[in-house]
């Protein structure tokens, strides 16, 4: 980078002290929202799906579909992380203004993608004939007509998820929410009522023209088509990047799965633990959503701005920032579900009562490993992505060991919910200490603790301590004057933070407006993630 160039970088670099995204703080509300919009909607509409599919089929049927949708999963693991590779290039190019390489990629993992999955799909499809042949006969409901269906719906949802993925990249999160609310529309009105009509082939027919319908949709909405490429040389580089990111995902997806198939595995009243346990997973669950549609809309931003400016202490101070809003957003949930929630549940379901008890632990360690999504995606986007998967199995292996010493010693689904959250808070705490502290400076140091600590345990305090899990009846002026005291908690903190910690400031100094930041070009830093 020339003596010039490097004057205007640092120039633009000290226009606001805030860090920003590239696009603006508005533009990142504005795609939140609408991700936020529609995923209620759609989340109305698996609903209604669900309730109409379970009419429609016995429940051998649903046990048939549960297992296809199970081997459908598996088929975004056939490509090795290539598409995850061209996805965090693309993302970088988005902010260096450099796409043809990012272009080349898309089109390496569009191949790759296309010829793993017509593999995966010709193998699904070949185990569904031989037991025809083994067995004498396709029943419409049986197992193998199902196979034989997936060989085709493997390859459509491929393409399908792999154009939401790069749109995700390219931040258009509108597009992509209006094709989640066509694809929960057709859902329901093609496979749902082919479903009600012809039973599990209908199901299988409407699933596929849905995809194919939601593909079309895409390309009538612009989106270009792929072309075939291949190149050895650059696909293995795209496997050296995604391959880490894959596994680091299967690793932490397996960690929020990992106390209940160690109870599962090691309880010794297995089903009954399992089943009152699963009771708090509805809070959490929700918790842990809403935060993953956060991250999902700020992961882009981070590779963003490091292929703009090409410097991780940048994209660090923006993860910060971003964390903050996260905490704040998982604080209120969380207070709420403690206060709402779990009495209505002990009052709903008495016989789960003893399952309510871990909300304790479950909730607050379910913040820890929301926290730890920003930090996972900052190494992601800035080539760290080898410290991110390193950092989820250390976390994995910790809480196996953990979860299976608690379970042996007697201490039950009370220990396990405690050691989960402790598994999960050392998680996010290793994980903050190899990806942004070592990049924020003092002041963001102290800063950060500072925002996290009162955001958090202000309104938590107070949750846990009206947390009532032993309820008998549904007190409505109770539940209100709780999430009152609650609200008001964390409205204060709110309040403080948006004043003090620079919120108001920022949005003034223009660091939220929809368009580029200021003096916005392609300044070519050095290539932030070198071969």
């Amino acid at each position: 980078m020339s003596h010039s160039s490097a004057a205007d970088y640092s120039t633009l670099t000290s226009l606001a002290e805030a860090p920003s995204p590239v696009s603006g703080w508005r533009r990142l509300a504005a795609d939140m929202a609408a991700v936020g919009c529609s995923s209620v909607v759609c989340q109305g509409l698996g609903v209604v799906t669900s309730l109409v599919l379970r009419a429609a089929l016995t429940p051998a049927q649903m046990g048939v579909w549960q297992g296809l949708k199970l081997l459908l999963g598996y088929a975004n693991y056939t490509n090795l992380g290539v598409s995850k590779g061209a996805a965090r290039e693309l993302a970088i190019a988005v902010g260096s203004g450099e796409t043809a390489r990012a272009q080349q990629g898309l089109n390496l993992a569009f191949t790759v993608n296309t010829v793993t999955s017509l593999v995966y799909g010709i193998a699904l499809a070949a185990a569904g004939l031989w037991l025809a042949r083994d067995r004498g006969g396709l029943p419409a409901d049986s197992w193998l007509v199902g196979l034989l269906a997936l060989g085709a719906l493997v390859v459509v949802q491929r393409h399908l998820t792999f154009h939401v993925t790069i749109l995700r990249c390219k931040q258009s999160f509108a597009l992509t929410s209006w094709a989640s609310l066509v694809e929960g529309s057709l859902t329901l009105g093609l496979a749902g009522l082919g479903a009600w009509r012809w039973g599990l082939p209908g199901l299988y027919g409407g699933t596929l023209l849905t995809l194919l319908a939601t593909l079309g949709y895409l390309h009538w909405r612009g989106v270009g088509p792929l072309a075939l490429a291949w190149q050895w040389s650059e696909i293995r580089r795209l496997v050296a990047i995604g391959g880490p990111i894959l596994l680091g995902g299967v690793a932490t997806a397996l960690l929020q799965s990992l106390d209940k198939l160690m109870i599962l595995a090691i309880s010794s009243n297995r089903e009954f633990d399992l089943g009152c346990y699963s009771t708090p997973l509805l809070i959490t669950g929700q918790i842990y959503g809403l935060a993953n549609m956060f991250a999902l809309v700020v992961a882009p931003r981070y590779g963003e701005l490091f292929g703009r400016t090409g410097r991780r202490d940048e994209v660090a101070r923006l993860a910060a920032r971003a964390s903050e809003l996260l905490a704040a957003v998982t604080s209120l949930s969380a207070a709420a579900g403690l206060v709402i929630a779990v009495p209505m549940l002990a009052c709903l379901f008495p016989a789960y009562r003893p399952g309510l008890v871990p909300a304790t632990w479950l909730v607050p360690g379910i913040i820890m490993l929301a926290l730890a999504l920003p930090l996972n995606q900052y190494l992601v986007a800035v080539c760290r992505e080898r410290l991110a998967m390193a950092a989820a199995v250390v976390a994995l292996a910790a809480g196996a060991v953990a979860d299976g010493a608690v379970l042996a010693t007697g201490h039950g689904i009370m220990g396990v919910a405690a050691c989960t959250a402790i598994v999960y808070a050392g998680y996010y705490l290793l994980l903050l200490s190899v990806s942004i502290w070592p990049r924020l400076d003092a002041a963001a140091r102290r800063r950060y603790l500072i925002t996290h600590i009162v955001v958090l345990l202000f309104p938590l305090a107070p949750a846990l301590w009206l947390t009532d899990v032993q309820a008998e009846s549904i007190d409505i002026a109770r539940l209100g004057g709780n999430a009152v005291v609650v609200l008001a908690v964390w409205s204060v903190v709110a309040a403080a933070g948006w004043r003090l910690a620079g919120w108001k400031t920022a949005c003034q100094d223009g660091n939220c407006s929809n368009g580029p930041m200021p003096n916005a070009q392609y300044l070519t830093p050095p290539d932030p993630c070198p071969d």
